[in-house]
């Protein structure tokens, strides 16, 4: 019950929401030259459902491109970033030794 007044809450905030920035002239404006993109594209999709698939593929497969390439490079930084971790354990390790060596010293004399 309370999800159902939630959604048309925000969707009656929405559209008057919507209303009021339509008072703009500017927006107006925007509105009106997207709708009739919008209304072209899909017009052309509906006649040459074809194209519309072959746009699809296209775009889908340079997303997938262009993902794969953020994907390959978040993997070239965490492996540079073990790198280094690794690197200053074995630093760190080595300073304890130190430490531990001169420690072991002092309570030897």
């Amino acid at each position: 019950m309370a999800e159902k007044k939630l959604l048309k809450g925000v969707i009656t905030g929405a559209v008057i929401g919507g209303m009021i920035m339509l008072f703009d002239k500017s927006t107006r404006q925007y509105v009106v030259t997207n709708s009739k993109s919008v209304r072209t594209t899909c017009r052309d999709f509906v006649n040459q459902p074809s194209e519309a698939i072959h746009a699809f593929r296209v775009n889908y497969e340079i997303f997938s491109q262009w993902l794969n390439k953020g994907i390959d490079e978040i993997l070239v930084i965490l492996k540079k970033t073990e790198d280094a971790l690794n690197k200053i354990g074995e630093v760190d390790e080595k300073v304890n030794n130190k430490l531990e060596s001169v420690d072991n010293s002092k309570e030897a004399s």
